[in-house]
């Protein structure tokens, strides 16, 4: 009831209320892909923000899910290791299929941010937990099918 009553008082102030969801947290679009046989619970990262920031920062990823990374074009591209604090395997995707990956990625020293760059040119990259390339078995030609 309580809850009803600020929605009504809300709804009548429309600054207050695009201000309340203009200060949230952005929501983050979950999908599914398919690596070879394996699912793959992914947030889509189709911004630049999003491209630049991927998984820094955060303490840990859950099982069988990653970061799928649109790039808009078809090119070489490199993935920096900044603020991250988990290792990652890195796969590298041209027009839904595997072209090639970097596993157990290794974490930023005081020295030095590791940088891996695409064996050729890509469409999309998707990160997941060190490990995943070997347990999945995947494989170069292996096909990504991105599920709605």
């Amino acid at each position: 009831m309580i809850a009803t009553g600020v929605l009504i008082f809300l709804s009548q102030d429309s600054s207050l209320v695009n201000k309340i969801v203009q200060n949230q947290p952005q929501t983050r679009r979950i999908t599914r892909v398919s690596v070879g046989e394996t699912k793959v619970d992914v947030e889509i990262a189709d911004s630049t923000s999003k491209l630049v920031r991927g998984l820094s920062g955060r303490e840990n990823l859950a099982e069988n899910s990653g970061m799928y990374f649109v790039l808009g074009e078809r090119k070489i591209t490199s993935f920096w290791m900044k603020e991250m604090k988990f290792s990652i395997d890195i796969i590298w995707i041209d027009n839904g299929k595997v072209v090639g990956f970097v596993e157990n990625a290794p974490l930023p020293t005081d020295n030095e941010i590791p940088t891996f760059s695409s064996p050729s040119p890509v469409t999309h990259v998707l990160e997941v937990n060190a490990g995943f390339v070997n347990t999945h078995s995947l494989k170069v030609v292996d096909k990504v099918v991105y599920e709605n």
